[in-house]
């Protein structure tokens, strides 16, 4: 992945402009965007999908009836789900047929984390030093968690195709 410090920074400066009138959702969607197309699964093209709205419904915090965290754990794993794409092959094969990932089943344990943090946060009563790092750091651990099951075409004969189970990097 990118770097957090440099996401938490983005997302930083993007709230602390923020008018108050005035979603920044598409900003902050942008640049998450972005650094999530920096990741890697072997195989995987992680530039070819994903769904930027889903990152802005994500990151909506004007809405009330969608600015929850069970919206956001949600969204972030639909986002996540959709993102892989069939890359180059990296064991061997002559091409990528699929990457199905599983970032969707993780979505109980991306809201169980952000909860976590949250009330830890609040239980603490501290001002919480790159709290957008924090954020990522713990959405991240339990997305690279999710098989991502990369099929290649080997060259044998007659090819036949083969299963990979890889993992966010």
């Amino acid at each position: 992945m990118l770097d957090l410090d440099t996401l938490d920074s983005e997302f930083a400066r993007i709230v602390a402009s923020a008018d108050g009138k005035t979603s920044v959702a598409s900003q902050l969607a942008t640049a998450y965007d972005n650094y999530a197309r920096g990741g890697v699964i072997l195989g995987a093209n992680l530039s070819a999908g994903g769904d930027k709205s889903l990152l802005e419904s994500a990151f909506t915090v004007c809405n009330p009836s969608e600015g929850t965290v069970a919206n956001m754990a949600a969204k972030l794993c639909a986002y996540w789900q959709g993102l892989p794409k069939p890359g180059i092959p990296s064991h061997g094969g002559v091409a990528v047929v699929s990457v199905v990932p599983t970032f969707a089943a993780a979505q109980a344990g991306v809201l169980a984390a952000i909860t976590n943090l949250v009330n830890a946060q609040a239980a603490s009563k501290q001002e919480v030093q790159k709290p957008y790092k924090k954020l990522f750091e713990v959405i991240e651990a339990v997305l690279k968690t999710a098989v991502c099951t990369v099929t290649e075409t080997m060259p044998t004969t007659p090819p036949s195709p083969a299963p990979f189970p890889e993992f966010l990097q």
